[in-house]
């Protein structure tokens, strides 16, 4: 199941009880969202291809003490809107959730206009966000679970891909933690960190030498988890991999995170170059030209001395 089926199912099963929830798309449909606006045509907004004007329309539902779900594609719900996202839910804090769908080079071969390789650099900008990079269906569902029960200003990145289970499955602790370690703390294993898609991709790479790291899901990257720090200051080196450019990437946000607990390890970074992608030939195609199939991030370990 596709993960903005998880999450719009759950906004669904809410509705019937709380008629206060509202979900506005902005031309962006899914499977789950055909049975939302059919039960609850009074609670959802078609707002047309205007990412801008829906959050306009988000921030006035929120002042009303209402409990609002943005829903677009990647690229536009964040660069297109970003301003709106400022002025609007950040200015005036206001509990508004944006369902992002598509991140990374999810939408392959719709050129650079539809990939999403700077969103998590720009919202970490953004005063007052959470941001969350789920990479399985438990994990989508609890935040989807939490975004009801207690509404903020959050960006969820939810890839365009259905995602593999994890195992074991993140539990409400861990979800309260923001983060789940696999495999046993030891001093002298290296530290496999990543979200998302590429999260599957990094337990692949190693899959043959396993006992020699530890992976660690990082599905809430800002507020940064204070109690990863706590877990893994004897670790020395950490290998962190993204589908996203260079500038203000995961690694950006692991160093400084651990910079404000004066933690510092030796941080490889492993993302995408800087440049834009005009190539076709798929999602996996433009990761293994581009430095990240799973034989490159394999090879990024070799790197520590």
């Amino acid at each position: 199941m596709l993960q903005r089926d998880i999450f719009i199912d759950e906004i669904t099963k809410k509705m019937s009880k709380d008629k206060k929830i509202y979900f506005l798309s902005a031309d962006f449909g899914a499977a789950s969202l055909d049975k939302l606006r059919a039960q609850f045509p009074k609670n959802f907004v078609h707002c047309g291809i205007s990412e801008q004007a829906m959050l306009d329309i988000a921030s006035g539902l929120a002042l009303e003490k209402n409990k609002v779900f943005v829903y677009a594609m990647a690229p536009f719900l964040s660069l297109r809107a970003i301003e709106q996202a400022k002025c609007g839910p950040g200015l005036m804090n206001l509990p508004i959730c944006m369902i992002s769908v598509g991140i990374g080079l999810g939408y392959a071969d719709a050129g650079p206009t539809h990939y999403a390789n700077e969103d998590f650099s720009c919202f970490r900008s953004i005063v007052g966000t959470s941001i969350y990079t789920p990479s399985d269906n438990q994990t989508t569902k609890l935040i989807a679970k939490d975004m009801l029960q207690k509404p903020k200003f959050s960006y969820v990145r939810l890839d365009r891909d259905a995602q593999k289970d994890l195992n074991p499955k993140i539990n409400n602790q861990d979800y309260k933690n923001g983060f789940k370690i696999f495999g046993k703390i030891e001093k002298n294993k290296i530290a496999i960190l990543s979200h998302g898609k590429i999260f599957h991709d990094c337990l692949n790479a190693f899959k043959k030498n396993e006992k020699k790291y530890i992976f660690i899901n990082l599905f809430r990257s800002k507020p940064f988890p204070q109690k990863l720090v706590k877990l893994v200051k004897n670790i020395k080196n950490f290998l962190v991999v993204d589908e996203q450019t260079p500038s203000g990437s995961l690694a950006s946000c692991v160093y400084e995170g651990f910079r404000d607990y004066k933690f510092f390890p030796k941080i490889i970074s492993k993302s995408l170059p800087e440049r834009y992608f005009f190539e076709n030939g798929g999602r996996t195609y433009l990761l293994n030209k581009f430095g990240l199939s799973q034989k490159e991030i394999y090879k990024a370990s070799r790197n520590f001395r």
